[in-house]
């Protein structure tokens, strides 16, 4: 009730400010800015946002989640499926009027790899024949990146990869003007539909139309993005017309549900989950790891707490990429929880700590994580700390429980899958799970390029996955967005770098 009532107090205040409606600029707000314009720098959501709306890639996800040409016109996949040919555009220009070529785009990639850039994202074009060579300066260019003529490229992969082609749209991979990467910190060289008009640090980004787009330019003269920490600054700066979009905060949901706003809610790519030490005990032992999943009832915490926003989780991967699953997960059980301590020797039940980065806004889920496990013996702890702390502890394996959440990189089931799960990769330091049957089952998800055979690889590993129950597995939540009556062409979208606001304007409300 207080913070309603703070938030009401804030609108008001807010309200005696508003200013006559600005129809061709379009505003929103982030909860903190961006790190900069250097794609080789994008690891980020909100900065992988913005250089999506500053750049063009060779391919993008269009708001279904489908990739669709972008500097490619096309492409094809050869029949060894490590060979792709990209026809590239030849009337795109960078925001200087300088003509984008074929070399801006080998340079790109070949920036992202140089060990001089010293990018964290080089995982995406490694697997390009001649990368590694590059990378450790035994060659001076990627032997796989090929120039045809002025409209083909060629990429040579090492061996069969499927998600390659989805890592050529992520903000990391997006293609720079070569010539001016000396202030691409502070200064985009892009070619995308917004073009940089303002930085102001911890204050605004302004974005202008580009209206010489290749494609169809946005509808809006301008867009800000202004950096508001504070939710309930955000929430009162819409209230009071201020912001054309807001995203609803976890919990106000039934606050703005009471109003008259236009509500779009969409399935984002995510899972919030516990993490569990598998490597020693208590979680070594897979029948208490089960135990905590059956011991959670997720459909109630979703509808009391979560006001409906969120899926039970029935593994890692989201439901949206499992085509044809059904049925499996952890139902609500604590008879069946019970009976699994005892079996782990635990009928007297345990005691652990759960750790929490503190600025985690969901305590109160948090706890009613707590009360079900206490209803089965399982008595925890939760022990906070700041987020730097708590990330150096979890990749540390210090703790036996963490909660943390993951978003996708890319709208694949093998991003839930690769990276959190397979023994090679430092994600699985958190949680120290190991298991060589779902290693082989994502390499050949990863080498599979017919889609229902990888598709059914995919629900295969998830299963495995979730049986093994490294960690408790809880929901894929969604995300609820508000729009002023006056905005028009606004589509949410779940993957965070699909939406470029091209298609959103502004009509006095009737």
């Amino acid at each position: 009730m207080f913070r309603y009532i703070h938030l009401l107090i804030l609108s008001l205040i807010f309200i005696g400010c508003t200013k006559e409606l600005d129809y061709n600029t379009l505003t929103i707000s982030y909860s903190a800015d961006i790190r900069g314009f250097d794609p080789a720098f994008a690891t980020d959501l909100r900065t992988g946002k913005v250089i999506s709306l500053v750049y063009d890639n060779l391919v993008r996800f269009d708001a279904e989640m489908n990739l669709v040409p972008a500097l490619a016109k096309s492409w094809s996949l050869s029949k060894t499926s490590t060979k792709y040919t990209f026809n590239i555009r030849q009337d795109v220009r960078f925001h200087d009027n300088t003509p984008l070529t074929i070399n801006d785009i080998v340079k790109s990639f070949q920036r992202v790899l140089a060990s001089s850039t010293a990018s964290p994202q080089t995982w995406l074009l490694e697997r390009i024949s001649g990368a590694r060579d590059y990378m450790q300066g035994a060659r001076n260019h990627v032997q796989g990146l090929k120039i045809i003529d002025d409209s083909t490229l060629v990429v040579k992969l090492n061996e069969p990869f499927a998600p390659f082609i989805q890592y050529l749209a992520m903000p990391a991979t997006a293609i720079i003007n070569v010539n001016s990467v000396e202030s691409l910190s502070t200064t985009p060289a892009g070619s995308g539909p917004w073009k940089l008009a303002k930085w102001e640090r911890d204050g605004e980004i302004v974005l202008s139309s580009n209206i010489d787009y290749w494609e169809k330019p946005p509808e809006m003269e301008k867009m800000r993005i202004r950096i508001l920490s504070e939710v309930m600054t955000q929430s009162a700066e819409f209230e009071a017309g201020s912001l054309d979009i807001l995203e609803v905060p976890q919990g106000e949901l039934e606050y703005w549900q009471n109003l008259n706003y236009k509500l779009l809610e969409v399935d984002e790519l995510n899972i919030w989950y516990v993490g569990m030490n598998c490597s020693r005990p208590p979680f070594n032992d897979i029948r208490l790891r089960r135990a905590m999943n059956y011991a959670i009832d997720r459909e109630k915490i979703i509808h009391i707490l979560l006001n409906g926003s969120a899926i039970p989780a029935k593994g890692p991967v989201p439901p949206q990429l499992l085509a044809g699953l059904n049925g499996f997960g952890y139902e609500y059980n604590p008879t069946k929880a019970l009976q699994l301590l005892q079996e782990a020797g635990y009928e007297k039940g345990l005691q652990v700590e759960l750790y929490v980065a503190g600025g985690t806004g969901m305590f109160h889920v948090l706890e009613a994580l707590q009360s079900n496990w206490a209803t089965v013996g399982i008595n925890i702890e939760i022990k906070r700390s700041d987020w730097n702390v708590f990330k150096t502890a979890v990749r540390e394996g210090q703790p036996d429980l963490y909660y943390l959440d993951w978003f996708a990189d890319y709208p694949d089931g093998e991003n839930f899958l690769y990276p959190l799960f397979h023994s090679s990769e430092s994600m699985v330091k958190r949680n120290r799970f190991s298991d060589p049957d779902v290693d082989i089952i994502i390499e050949k998800i990863q080498r599979q390029t017919e889609t229902n055979t990888r598709d059914q690889l995919i629900i295969k590993a998830n299963k495995m996955v979730a049986d093994a129950a490294p960690w408790v597995f809880l929901w894929h939540s969604k995300t609820t967005y508000l729009t002023q009556k006056w905005i028009h062409g606004f589509r949410p979208t779940p993957i965070f770098n699909a939406n470029r606001y091209v298609n959103i304007f502004k009509l006095a409300p009737e």
